[in-house]
């Protein structure tokens, strides 16, 4: 996930506008806008200040943030703009002065852009630029603005900008020359502020936004899925049922009460969720070993019960489905001979009768995950190798449905580190053209202690592949079960449940990247 901080942290008074015998009473606000809209804002009535240099921590009530932390915007290429005013506001009461900044912010972050090109406008004219905007200021007393500013553009351009640096952090010390001062104040005042943008990424805990706050758990390994533009979440909580979470934008997520699904409740394998014929269907293993379609949902959001699978099979092992020459494939491991085995169809009535997927190569003994790229279906697991590493990423393709090319590693058995890793599980999706595969991964740190990370990789053919990189963020981040991945917009969703270290551990959360 992408996060962004932007937050005025000090500020200097060089010349107050209201005079040399009067304090400037300050207002501050910070706001955010994606595509047009407002997605955080703050406000905070700072007191009265004479000349002299000031931290803004230092005079927020309750000792709160002053500005905007962990402002989620996952899209690269959403139009983004930041703006602050800092206002001299000493005679209107601080409901009305809140609703007033609200108000230009929103124009402000409307109009800026086309004054200083992609990446913000000229600090040296932004308060002349602006002043038709803020008219409820001036007048018979000196209030009106001291200080504004606003960096906009496309996110992946603000990226550059702050990526430039170590830390992902732009800090910036300007001096802003106030509007002309009303007959009666001071002189036109004179400000010098400190601000800074801080892009950072990091995993973060899928929990809903809607009373009663309620976080996604898993006891299993998670899937997820696409589906009319927002991506889907689905866990396994035995005694509780299928828990899941949706999202549009990776900012906001609704999740669902327990139960909503009026399914069994003991299950405790993974389920598979799948986009097929503009439904989303929720598949499962039972308690006998069937396969079956739990739930399927056309709007994402109201749910229809449904029982009906392929016969004929039993298993042990979670599943996986995936989208091909527009029929639904399902694959599982006869639990009667460890074979793997492939069923079909094209309506969910009616199924193929189950065929073996031939062990040549290197098989996965793990359950496997598939997805289609063009005209290509592929499978992913993961083999026992007997030597070490113990385990390697393997896959097999077909272009019919019918005929495997055979099992193969995956960048030759390539790992993410020199340390003796090895992938557990294995997740795939299709993003911009390209598989993508995540695993969540077994290796020790410095102290020899065992660690279980996620490492990505992709391809845009299957065969050549970038490397496992393990997602940047800034604190170190453990993997309980299996990752699920969803690709939506322009961005590519890694979701798992979180092993907790604390005293008291919950190793059900689930976690977003």
């Amino acid at each position: 996930m992408d996060f962004y901080d932007f937050i005025v942290t000090h500020f200097r008074i060089l010349v107050r506008r209201s005079g040399w015998e009067e304090t400037d009473t300050l207002r501050l606000s910070h706001a955010a806008y994606v595509d047009g809209d407002r997605v955080a804002y703050k406000f905070v009535t700072l007191g009265d200040f004479d000349d002299g240099y000031y931290a803004v921590q230092d005079h927020v009530p309750g000792g709160q943030d002053p500005g905007l932390t962990g402002v989620v915007i996952n899209d690269p290429f959403a139009q983004v703009a930041f703006n602050f005013q800092l206002v001299n506001a000493g005679n209107l009461a601080s409901e009305v002065v809140n609703q007033r900044l609200v108000a230009t912010a929103d124009q402000a972050a409307g109009v800026a852009a086309g004054i200083g090109g992609p990446w913000g406008f000229a600090v040296g004219a932004a308060l002349e630029a602006f002043a038709n905007i803020w008219p409820f200021f001036g007048g018979a007393d000196c209030d009106g603005p001291v200080a504004v500013d606003q960096i906009s553009g496309s996110r992946y351009i603000i990226d550059t900008i702050a990526d430039d640096y170590p830390t992902g952090l732009v800090r910036t010390q300007r001096r802003y020359p106030g509007l002309e001062s009303p007959d009666g104040c001071g002189d036109n005042s004179l400000y010098e502020v400190t601000w800074l943008l801080h892009h950072y990424r990091d995993w973060t805990t899928v929990t809903s936004v809607t009373s009663p706050i309620k976080p996604l758990k898993s006891a299993a390994g998670v899937s997820a899925a696409a589906h009319n533009g927002a991506v889907h979440a689905f866990g396994v909580v035995p005694g509780v049922g299928v828990t899941h979470a949706r999202s549009f934008t990776g900012a906001t997520w609704n999740v669902n009460e327990v139960g909503s699904f009026n399914i069994p409740a003991n299950l405790s394998l993974p389920v598979s969720a799948v986009s097929f014929n503009d439904r989303l269907f929720v598949f499962s293993v039972l308690d006998d070993g069937s396969v079956s379609s739990l739930a399927f949902t056309v709007d994402g959001g109201s749910w229809v019960r449904q029982i009906t699978g392929p016969i004929g099979l039993q298993t042990a092992e979670p599943i996986a489905t995936a989208v091909f020459r527009n029929r639904l494939y399902l694959f599982a491991r006869d639990s009667a001979t460890n074979a793997l085995r492939v069923t079909s169809s094209a309506d969910l009535e009616s199924w193929d009768t189950w065929t073996t997927i031939p062990r040549s190569g290197p098989p996965p003994a793990s359950a496997v995950t598939a997805v289609a790229l063009e005209d290509t279906l592929y499978v992913f697991g993961v083999h026992q190798t007997g030597q070490s590493p113990q385990t390697a990423v393997v896959r097999n393709t077909t272009h019919d449905g019918n005929t495997w090319t055979g099992w193969d590693l995956v960048e030759a058995g390539a790992r993410p580190d020199i340390r003796a890793a090895h992938p557990l599980d294995v997740a795939a999706t299709v993003f911009r053209d390209r598989i993508y595969i995540a695993s969540r991964w077994q290796s020790e740190d410095s102290a020899g202690k065992n660690i279980f990370y996620v490492a990505v990789n992709f391809s845009g053919d299957g065969d050549n592949w970038s490397g496992w990189r393990r997602p940047e963020s800034i604190a170190q981040h453990q993997a309980s079960a299996t990752p699920g991945l969803a690709a939506v917009g322009n961005h590519l969703y890694i979701l798992a449940p979180l092993i907790d270290l604390s005293e008291f551990p919950d190793n059900t959360l689930v976690v977003v990247y």
